[in-house]
């Protein structure tokens, strides 16, 4: 049990395969011997009756190999089968002569299929040529006779077939009347010819003609230049083989010299004898590469042709845009959206740029677009507004281009007022989180009082504003006194002072007047 579950005679029939183990010595793997049993009875466990079952493949016979031959002998084939059968002592059967007849008469429609107009026969010997292929030799020795009997009997029917067959329409004057003919020609009408028709077939055929010439010379080029190219190489290997003598000539007596007139020159261009007649413009002298140039520098760069083309293109733009305005120079487009709009009618006419100016308590001011001039803040003011400073950056200067909000105002329908605004657009920051990382942790000092920096004219800012309190250190020194000595019980009045103080203090928006 233990030598099965190891393997032990396939583990040695593989070592000694292998040549690990002495190879001299036969390793088997032990089987039992085949036994035969005597004590079975065959007979009673198999029957002896053997019934074929109906799931076999049945071959059924098509049509053409049960219809036999397709020619029928007549009176006349009768009377000279039966004198042939008593002159001659092989005797021919009727269904021989049948197939004999048949093959006749299938290689006459192949092979002479219009022999009735022409009255041509076809020969014995390609008749035999088909009849070698179909039958056997026993039946092909009555076939030089049978054929004479078939030729006699066709130029007695007039070379038609000798068989009935479809009658189809051979001439159209005779068989016009005849009701037996099968598939009538269609009278197709004839088109009429008019001379245009004439040249248009007569250039389609100088045109046939000369495609036909140009590939005919094409062909004859292609020849020649084949033949140039084989003397091209011969002549090549003639001089190759001369050269070689000659080398071989200098080694053996000894010459020392120039080994340059064996070698291929490239041969230099010619220059254009035109060209240097009659040149197309002023002489140019062109100096020579230096050696200290390197080659790269004669190539044609693609930057370069870029740069040329895009030049080229713009140039061509610059000139259509020209040519357009000076179409619609005297031009007037009063449609909805002209393509040249009038001047003081486009679609920024009309807008104006809004002024913001402060109106002070006392005295009011009358500067506009100027600095404001504020009185030094006392120290309890600044401690009161420490938390809040901004750092407001200067006005542009008057070269310096800045958008401010634009309104417009126009009549409508009905007589009603209407006010078009048009806002300012947020400037794009672009910030580099790279650089904003270095200075991330970088503070010099922490008790630094923070800055906050501001666009003064940013829609944001000046909505902002609008809203806020007027600072009270901006309150003249006589109001802020009335205001400490105030009591509790004036405490509504007091509001309603402050609420006017407010409102006179916000920013108003003036309407620019009309230039």
């Amino acid at each position: 049990m233990a030598d099965h579950q190891q393997e032990y005679h396939l583990q040695a029939a593989l070592a000694a395969t292998s040549g690990a183990s002495d190879k001299d010595a036969e390793k088997e793997i032990p089987a039992p011997p085949a036994q035969e049993s005597s004590n079975i009875d065959y007979d009673g466990l198999y029957s002896l009756t053997f019934e074929k079952p109906s799931t076999y493949i049945r071959f059924s016979q098509t049509v053409e190999d049960c219809t036999g031959s397709q020619y029928n002998m007549t009176i006349e084939d009768e009377i000279f089968l039966t004198a042939y059968n008593q002159e001659k002592s092989v005797k021919c059967s009727e269904d021989d002569f049948e197939k004999i007849m048949e093959i006749f008469e299938e290689s006459s429609e192949i092979q002479a299929p219009h022999g009735f107009v022409d009255g041509f026969v076809v020969s014995f010997e390609n008749m035999n040529v088909s009849l070698q292929q179909q039958v056997d030799g026993r039946i092909s020795l009555f076939a030089k006779d049978v054929y004479e009997h078939w030729k006699i009997r066709r130029h007695e029917n007039g070379n038609y077939p000798l068989q009935p067959t479809l009658k189809f329409e051979r001439n159209q004057e005779k068989d016009d009347g005849d009701p037996y003919v099968c598939f009538r020609r269609r009278d197709a009408r004839q088109t009429r010819k008019t001379r245009a028709r004439d040249l248009q077939s007569t250039d389609k055929l100088r045109k046939l003609r000369k495609e036909l010439e140009d590939g005919r010379n094409l062909i004859e080029m292609a020849y020649r230049r084949e033949l140039l190219k084989r003397d091209l190489l011969d002549v090549e290997s003639g001089i190759f083989e001369k050269r070689l003598k000659v080398k071989e000539a200098k080694v053996q007596l000894g010459v020392k010299g120039d080994d340059q007139d064996l070698v291929n020159e490239r041969p230099m261009r010619r220059r254009d004898q035109s060209a240097l007649r009659n040149p197309s413009g002023p002489a140019q002298l062109r100096l020579g590469r230096s050696e200290s140039r390197p080659v790269e520098a004669d190539l044609i760069q693609l930057s370069d042709e870029q740069e040329k083309k895009e030049n080229r293109l713009r140039a061509e733009i610059e000139e259509k845009a020209k040519l357009h305005r000076s179409w619609n120079q005297s031009h007037v487009d009063l449609t909805r959206e002209p393509l040249s709009p009038l001047p003081g009618q486009g679609s920024e006419a009309g807008f104006r740029t809004v002024t913001a100016q402060y109106q002070l308590m006392t005295p009011p001011s009358s500067v506009i677009l100027e600095p404001f001039d504020r009185g030094s803040p006392s120290r309890e003011d600044e401690d009161k507004n420490e938390a809040f400073n901004f750092n407001v950056s200067s006005p542009p200067g008057v070269d310096e281009e800045h958008w401010h909000p634009a309104y417009r105002r126009r009549i409508g329908r009905g007589g009603r007022l209407w006010i078009d605004r048009r806002g300012v657009s947020s400037p794009v920051i672009t910030t580099n989180p790279v650089i904003l990382d270095r200075w991330k942790y970088d503070r010099e000092d922490d008790d630094e009082q923070l800055i906050y920096d501001m666009d003064p004219y940013s829609t944001s800012s000046m909505k902002f504003r609008a809203t806020i309190p007027f600072p009270t250190y901006l309150f003249s020194q006589r109001a802020r006194l009335e205001d400490r000595k105030s009591t509790h019980g004036k405490s509504a009045g007091v509001n309603q002072t402050q609420n006017r103080t407010n409102t006179e203090s916000l920013p108003k928006i003036t309407q620019p007047q009309a230039k």
